[in-house]
């Protein structure tokens, strides 16, 4: 469920970010990259502190202080892949 939740508020805003600045595709795209990566950091800590984020096989509870370096970086990474392929769409169906 948190995967999905997280999908849906990255296409959403990026879609918002490069529907507001069309012109500047390279400038929205880093700015909606960026936010992504706050946004998801900040959603992960929240579902964390939740119980969201709890295993159903074993019933412990994720603990990814020690990989949060890696994380930041491939949520970076989907971020920009998401941003790059919202923005091109939009600047597509937009002309």
């Amino acid at each position: 469920m948190v995967p999905y939740i997280l999908t849906i508020l990255c296409v959403l805003v990026a879609g918002a970010i490069h529907w507001v600045s069309p012109k500047a595709y390279w400038k929205a795209t880093m700015v909606s990259t960026g936010v992504i990566l706050l946004f998801s950091v900040a959603a992960l800590f929240i579902f964390q502190a939740s119980g969201m984020l709890v295993s159903e096989q074993t019933g412990e509870s994720a603990d990814f202080s020690g990989q949060l370096l890696t994380i930041t970086v491939l949520i970076a990474f989907f971020g920009l892949l998401i941003s790059l392929f919202v923005g091109w769409f939009l600047r597509v169906v937009r002309n």
